[in-house]
């Protein structure tokens, strides 16, 4: 079996099939061997990727549906729509988008797909080594998409963002189809930050998601028992039944990932492109790889990228993550403050690390500033470190 390739990609999620699939769609790799390994090939509906965006999305073909309408629940039953302007909230569902990205890269002849359960990637004197169960493969980079949960360093916090979701199907659904929950806090808060987000897809079809911000993940039953009060007794709909669920958990750190060692580079999650105050990835994730793009456009090489998420954001994100850590300031009151004291769009500039110095002042000064100064030195002292 060959082992030598010029790239090797870790990883066949989002995150490997997004940089495959532009790749080659920019023709920077279509003069280079590649090959793809991942223990499964992904084909299942496992897992849906939601994210803001006012400009056009390198995968606007694979979105299953796009909202303008947002609005936000605080613990107390009070209501309000955002104004968001020019964003959007997209969602792409996971079988839409592997079927899409694959049914473009497997016709390319310079691309092999193995599975194979990858053991170790480590660098060599010629450029990097991936071992699996059958055989030692070579390339001059590997892009490594494959999380393992770092070793913490000191003052560094961690939190999971856990999360049930339901697609519910039901004659009574009773939503605009043309409007989200983008955060709903009508829920106990006995585990951390709670809310629901509620997706409607079609006229009686909606995406329901529990989501917690906390330390540990619950007994699957609570997730269950959650999702239905919420379903019965907040959104009024007695009669539905399910028709898809996932689970997942998403890191939410301010631990300082590298992008690259030697002449592996990682991207996603693995890389830094989680943000740490609200786990949202997608969009991160693609903006890094226009960057790598442009780097072998513009060098002839992914090493030296250009990062999106600046010093700055990343104070802020380190910062938050202590906030709701620490416990003191409620993570549903934090973000009850932000969103009804400040500008919607704003906000989703600042979650997105794409705000400017005053559209940070406008949404700081909607907090309460005595829960956030020692978080901030923190942060500040940890980032130069």
């Amino acid at each position: 079996m060959k082992n030598e390739y010029d790239i090797i990609v870790c990883g066949g999620g989002m995150s490997g099939l997004s940089l495959i699939y532009r790749a080659l769609k920019a023709n920077i790799w279509s003069n280079k061997s590649i090959i793809l390994i991942d223990k499964e090939i992904k084909t299942a509906n496992d897992k849906t990727w939601c994210f803001w965006e006012n400009t056009i999305s390198p995968f606007e073909d694979v979105i299953f549906k796009k909202w303008k309408e947002m609005c936000f629940f605080d613990i107390e039953d009070n209501g309000y729509l955002l104004n968001t302007k020019d964003y959007s909230y997209n969602m792409i569902r996971s079988s839409d988008f592997y079927n899409y990205t694959f049914d473009y890269i497997k016709s390319h002849s310079n691309l092999k797909i193995v599975r194979e359960e990858i053991k170790s990637i480590s660098n060599t004197a010629s450029g990097c080594e991936v071992l699996t169960d059958s055989c030692n493969y070579h390339a001059e980079f590997v892009f490594n998409s494959v999380y393992q949960k770092p070793k913490l360093k000191e003052n560094n916090t961690y939190l999971q963002q856990h999360f049930k979701g339901v697609i519910i199907e039901s004659d009574n659904l009773n939503l605009d189809p043309n409007k989200i929950h983008l955060m709903d806090f009508r829920t106990s808060q006995e585990y951390g930050a709670t809310f629901f987000y509620v997706l409607p897809t079609s006229d009686n079809t909606a995406l329901v998601e529990y989501t917690l911000f906390s330390e540990k993940l619950l007994d699957p039953h609570i997730y269950h028992q959650r999702l239905k009060e919420y379903i019965v007794n907040i959104l009024g709909i007695a009669e539905y039944k399910i028709i898809e669920s996932e689970f997942g958990v998403i890191p939410m750190t301010d631990y300082p990932f590298e992008r690259t060692t030697g002449s592996i580079i990682n991207i996603g999650t693995i890389g830094g492109d989680t943000r740490g105050s609200t786990g949202y990835t997608f969009s991160n994730t693609q903006k890094t790889i226009s960057n790598i793009i442009q780097n072998y456009k513009s060098k002839e090489t992914p090493l030296g990228i250009e990062e999106h998420i600046s010093r700055k954001h990343r104070i802020y994100d380190s910062t938050m993550l202590k906030v709701l850590a620490g416990g003191k300031y409620k993570g549903h009151q934090l973000f009850t403050d932000m969103f009804t004291k400040s500008k919607a769009y704003d906000i989703l500039a600042f979650l997105d690390a794409e705000s400017t110095l005053l559209q940070d002042f406008g949404i700081i000064k909607s907090l309460i500033p005595q829960y956030f100064f020692k978080p901030f030195f923190q942060s500040l002292l940890q980032s130069k470190k």
